[in-house]
């Protein structure tokens, strides 16, 4: 009689070895694929997985600064805005393509003043017309060229369009030093250019960085003779895609 005698491996262990394999055969094969699909509830996107087209609503704080004199009467009489804060919206469509449809609407109170140069030894009498309503609003063609990778968070763009800016009415009374005076309003058409920076944030929020300089001419019976204003309006935005 043999004293030893030969033992099998147990049934039950081996069918569960097996079992154990391919579990982890069939997650290592399910997990690229995974991978690919959109993320759960509770796991976060990149900024730069936001689509690239779609509607735009940003609302922007900036500065207005006038480039030069809003008006000038050959060399006895000139009229100039002051820098202030300005308020803006803006509505943009873009296509995937990186071409952007967008209006662009704002408002701003600057201060106005005339300054008027008398004789030959005589010093400039300044008047201060308090300030005035100005509004502005355009229509613009925008281009995104697209980038590609997490440098995607960061969007240039440059713009150019065209619209209206309305500067309303100032006056002061008469003075010792200044007779009565008065600037009536003017609306006038006006061209826009400008470049900017479009900031994601992750999910449907973003920031806007933008310069425009808004182009156009007052004309008006007190400063018959027209001239080029360049207005620039740099603005912070944060907007929401819709």
């Amino acid at each position: 009689m043999n004293r030893f005698r030969r033992t099998r491996p147990a049934p039950d262990r081996t069918r569960l070895l097996r079992a154990a394999a391919a579990v982890l055969l069939l997650v290592a094969a399910a997990g690229p694929a995974t991978a690919q699909q959109s993320p759960l509830a509770g796991e976060t996107r990149h900024p730069s997985d936001a689509p690239a087209g779609g509607l735009e609503f940003t609302a922007y704080a900036g500065v207005f600064s006038p480039l030069a004199n809003l008006a000038r009467l050959g060399d006895t009489l000139t009229a100039e805005l002051g820098t202030k804060i300005s308020g803006s919206v803006g509505v943009d469509w873009w296509l995937r393509s990186g071409i952007g449809i967008g209006l662009f609407g704002g408002y701003v109170q600057p201060d106005l003043t005339v300054q008027i140069i008398g004789g030959p030894g005589t010093f400039p009498a300044v008047a201060d017309l308090g300030k005035v309503d100005m509004w502005y609003g355009v229509a613009t063609l925008m281009y995104r060229p697209e980038i590609r990778g997490p440098a995607r968070i960061l969007r240039p763009y440059v713009l150019a369009g065209g619209g209206l800016v309305h500067v309303g009415s100032g006056s002061v009374a008469a003075t010792e030093n200044l007779p009565e005076f008065s600037v009536e309003s003017s609306t006038s058409a006006a061209g826009v250019i400008g470049i900017g920076g479009h900031m994601l944030l992750g999910g449907p929020w973003h920031l806007r960085l933008d310069i425009r300089d808004f182009i156009s001419s007052y004309d008006t019976d007190s400063f018959p003779e027209t001239r080029t204003q360049h207005d620039l309006v740099s603005s912070i935005g944060l907007g929401l895609r819709l």
